[in-house]
């Protein structure tokens, strides 16, 4: 009889024992690769880099997928919101052109389209899974091109899918990212080159685009969930850009002081600063007090998980729009209206003043809250090539060029015609106003003496 129960249980090992089982995940692995694998891009853009005081081209090396029939790819913003010219290398070997069509630098995701005019193959089209409904401790996949090397897959579980950044991080381009979303940890390896490539469940769906690794520990990644990756790349193909309503508010967890603002439990998000000039300070919302209702419907954040969700019910408000806060502060409660305004870029253009040797940007409406500027008029100084006009006049980065041999600069647009015009002339003597930490300065660039100066040291040699 015993003899019989140990063959019987031989046939059901074989049949579908461990054995069985190893080899169905298997099946499944490959299965859901062969789904995506065929719609993973390899993206080589030519970006522009401003930050050393100097325009620099650089071929960097990234990853994305196709997710609409008609060849447009989603991937992070990072790979290629700041690309010249763009790449992308098909599941066939073939290489095509692709246009940016936009991006949204908060959540790091952006959109291009795939030159398909002179391509004659086929393309395939990844399915959109649904991030909300994943499981930690679910098998995924990790598709991309880690330190260039193309077509790669790797796997991992699920860490967790609420996985909460400050929105201090911020992009090379330096906006910052992760207000919006919170992200899914894997500890499928993602490393660089793979940013902008498809997180995949074993159905073959795409349940993140991989946009962050860290090298201070192992086997920690972390991509943007699909569900955002839907509503931005619908944005952007409708639209162009993803409109946001601001109100100049910033949040922090409750956390461990209800009982000291006065919050009930689960209830309320407290405000730790506010923006000046912003439209929550033109309403007297002010720190310390806490939100209760948003629109008659309650809001909370006593954990710093659910401060994404706080921002977004505000930012999916259309900009202008107005909304009726209930606030709570010291005991009593109001009804405070604020009316919304759009957010607009973080960050604005670059130009490169070559022959000056330093690099500007737009003063965004953001860019003065950050660095606590008086206004948005003059432009930014955002790098001081070495050994330069600027650099010898001791301008730096951070500095705010409010005028040029005294004409007042409004704006970029006035800076670069400004520029043009005493370049074209060969202007050899530039007075500069500045201001610094709050305080004003002039520096004279003297042009000709850095010319001079570099011939010399190149006839040395």
């Amino acid at each position: 009889m015993s003899r019989f129960l140990v063959i019987a249980g031989f046939i059901l090992t074989l049949a579908g024992g461990p054995a069985a089982q190893v080899n169905d995940l298997q099946q499944r692995i490959f299965s859901a690769r062969d789904r995506v694998l065929p719609a993973l891009v390899h993206i080589q853009p030519v970006i522009k880099d401003y930050r050393t005081g100097e325009l620099k081209k650089q071929a960097v090396v990234g990853s994305g997928v196709i997710f609409h029939p008609d060849g447009y790819v989603v991937t992070n913003y990072h790979v290629a919101g700041k690309a010249e010219r763009i790449i992308c290398t098909l599941n066939s070997k073939e290489q095509v052109p692709a246009t940016y069509i936009g991006g949204d630098p908060p959540t790091d995701l952006a959109v291009l389209k795939l030159d398909l005019e002179k391509y004659e193959g086929e393309i395939a089209v990844a399915d959109l899974g649904d991030s909300d409904a994943l499981q930690v401790g679910e098998m995924v996949l990790a598709m991309g091109s880690p330190l260039s090397l193309s077509r790669s897959v790797s796997s991992g579980v699920i860490s967790t899918k609420d996985r909460y950044f400050s929105s201090d991080y911020r992009l090379p381009s330096g906006e910052e990212t992760g207000r919006y979303n919170l992200w899914i940890q894997t500890d499928a390896a993602i490393n660089p080159g793979n940013s902008g490539g498809p997180l995949v469940d074993l159905s073959g769906r795409v349940i993140g685009i991989n946009s962050r690794a860290t090298f201070l520990a192992n086997n920690l990644g972390f991509a943007i969930p699909v569900s955002i990756v839907k509503e931005v790349t619908a944005a952007i193909l409708s639209k162009g850009k993803v409109a946001r309503s601001w109100i100049g508010v910033h949040a922090q967890a409750l956390q461990e002081l209800e009982d000291y603002f006065g919050a009930g439990h689960d209830l309320g998000v407290l405000i730790a600063s506010i923006d000046a000039g912003s439209p929550a300070e033109e309403s007297f919302l002010k720190a310390g007090d806490v939100i209760l209702e948003i629109d008659s419907v309650p809001v909370s954040a006593r954990f710093v998980e659910e401060l994404p969700a706080f921002y977004r019910a505000i930012a999916s408000r259309p900009p202008g729009s107005t909304i009726n806060l209930r606030v709570l502060r010291n005991d009593e409660q109001f009804s405070l209206p604020v009316v919304t305004r759009p957010l607009g870029d973080l960050q604005g253009e670059d130009f490169e003043c070559a022959d000056w040797g330093f690099t500007v940007k737009a003063i965004t409406r953001h860019m003065q809250i950050e660095n606590q500027l008086r206004d948005t008029l003059g432009v930014f100084v955002t790098g001081v090539k070495r050994v330069g006009a600027a650099d010898l006049a001791g301008l730096r980065r951070g500095d705010v060029v409010r005028s040029i041999n005294k004409d007042v600069v409004p704006d970029l647009a006035y800076f670069t015609s400004k520029y043009v015009e005493l370049a074209s002339n060969h202007t050899e003597k530039i007075l500069l106003t500045l201001h610094r930490g709050g305080a004003k300065r002039l520096v004279v660039l003297t042009v000709d003496g850095v010319e001079q100066d570099q011939e010399a040291n190149q006839s040395d040699e």
